[in-house]
């Protein structure tokens, strides 16, 4: 016999769809403009709702790192900022419903990320407001703004729930394995043509088939990206005491397969990035205690002297990533390195005497038509003799490449107390999830300290720039705090054995007389 509850909800569910794929339909026919894209896209994340609400946090620690763009939204937005705004409106109307769902606290990093968001919108109502130029606003420069302002929501929606011990090692994987596709980018040259479409997720880079005769001199950046993503991500399941054991000597090749794929992209600051990462982690895992120092001293003995009397025999981007070092590489090649060099101090050196005029109140981020036109003309590493090097594209519109100017001249002298609160603030909080954690993710917790370390080193005398760092500090932050359950701290049982007096012996009373 028919059931009448399912026969009512199968009607039901045809009254809403039949009419819903009608007037898709129509509108199908019709031109496509932004108004019926944006109603499709309604209706598809109406059906596709469920899936969202479901599995919204692993999508979105998925995404963190993904190097993809949502090309079929206004302003082509990357993955991880729509995802993080969709977890954190789920995870919010879930705890408004469910009183036991509550955020994971970690004051330390909770109120320094409050302090930049309200330090940044009063920069911005001050300095212009907020404005995007794709959106047609005479005022541009809004983008940074909420690249900031998503950055600084990534720790909320991490810190939104805590990973249960049985799903640790399949989140770790999905953080940290994402920025392998970036690649992706790289091969739009040799990929089918039928199969471009996915560059419109992963934009091409400049790499062209006129390059594919000199692969070995293109800037293959995200290929070098993908293979540092997967080698971090090894040091994160395996520790570099699992990497390095003679035991799983595959993965002592593929590791070091992966360093030398990871300098084709030309980057000094990559090599000298990773190096500074490892030495840390070696550090924080003890290994310099073991007999693992003599066989890693042994491994760079011979790396040295296979690359030192062969530098000139070896892929000019990676000479160029070794330029420097004292090894002798392709003069073109240190040229090159030194020119990008050269390029930067030239912008520091113009810009450094106006940090003292911003330390009250930054410049912001807002650009005005004039600055917008003049962004077009010189934006790459090249500067005309004629233009000073505080007009050139990059610095008008505040890519300095350098954390500190970056933050003092945006946001001033609060700019500046609002990084330092993030870093103090975040190594306080994986500092004691390294130090209290579970054994089960001590080396976890000794790569993102790492991590964090590496970046502050990075942001003050290698490259940053704030609205990005603040971002990936609070990222990197927040997956501790998700993987740990919070902010870890002595076990109180092991405190309390501590203050408990040892017993003492209790003469035995005496017998009664009879």
């Amino acid at each position: 016999m028919t059931n009448p509850a399912a026969a009512i909800k199968m009607l039901i569910t045809y009254a809403i769809c039949i009419p819903i794929a009608i007037f898709v339909g129509y509108l199908l026919t019709n031109p496509l403009d932004y108004g019926t894209l944006g109603f499709l896209g309604l209706v598809i994340a109406l059906i596709i709702s469920p899936v969202f609400i479901k599995w919204h946090y692993p999508m979105m620690v998925f995404g963190m790192s993904l190097p993809a763009y949502l090309f079929f939204l206004k302003g082509n937005p990357q993955a991880w900022q729509v995802l993080t705004l969709l977890s954190l409106g789920i995870s919010i109307v879930e705890r408004a419903m469910n009183a036991e769902k509550r955020f994971l606290k970690a004051p330390a990093m909770t109120w320094a990320l409050l302090f930049t968001a309200g330090m940044a919108v009063l920069t911005m109502k001050l300095t212009g407001g907020f404005g995007l130029h794709t959106l047609g606003a005479d005022t541009g420069g809004g983008k940074k703004y909420i690249n900031l302002y998503l950055g600084i929501a990534t720790f909320f929606a991490l810190a939104a729930r805590g990973i249960p011990p049985a799903q640790r090692k399949l989140y770790v994987t999905l953080f940290f394995i994402s920025g392998a596709f970036g690649f992706i980018s790289d091969m739009f040259p040799f990929l089918p043509k039928p199969l471009n479409y996915i560059n419109l997720l992963f934009p091409p880079s400049g790499f062209s088939m006129a390059d594919v005769g000199t692969i070995s001199s293109s800037r293959l950046g995200y290929l070098a990206n993908s293979a540092t993503a997967v080698m971090i991500f090894l040091v994160a399941r395996f520790g570099l005491r699992g990497i390095f054991s003679l035991a799983h000597l595959f993965r002592l090749v593929l590791f070091f397969g992966l360093f030398i794929i990871s300098m084709m992209g030309g980057f000094r600051s990559g090599v000298a990035g990773n190096l500074l990462l490892l030495g840390i982690v070696f550090v924080l895992e003890g290994l310099y205690r073991t007999k693992l120092v003599a066989v890693i001293a042994v491994f760079v003995l011979i790396a040295g002297c296979l690359v030192v009397p062969f530098s000139r025999d070896i892929p000019y981007n990676i000479q160029r990533a070794l330029s420097f070092l004292p090894v002798d590489v392709d003069p073109m090649a240190r040229s090159d390195a030194e020119a990008s060099t050269e390029w930067r101090q030239n912008i520091w050196r113009a810009v450094w005497p106006t940090v003292p005029s911003y330390l009250l109140l930054g410049k912001g981020y807002a650009l005005t038509s004039l600055d917008f036109e003049s962004m077009g003309t010189d934006t790459a590493f090249k500067l005309s003799a004629q233009v000073d090097a505080s007009q050139e594209g990059l610095a008008i519109s505040s890519d300095y490449h350098s954390g500190p100017l970056s933050t003092l001249i945006c946001f001033g002298a609060w700019g500046g107390i609002s990084i330092l609160a993030l870093m103090a603030g975040g190594f306080y909080v994986l500092y004691r999830n390294f130090k209290y954690g579970d054994p089960d993710l001590s080396t976890v917790n000794a790569l993102l300290l790492a991590i964090h370390l590496q970046h502050i080193v990075t942001f003050f005398f290698v490259f940053g720039g704030y609205d990005g760092d603040v971002g990936y500090f609070a990222r990197i932050v927040g997956f501790s705090v998700a993987l740990n359950w919070g902010v870890r701290g002595p076990r109180p049982q092991a405190a309390n054995l501590q203050r408990v007096k040892p017993l003492q012996p209790q003469p035995l009373p005496r017998p009664l007389p009879a």
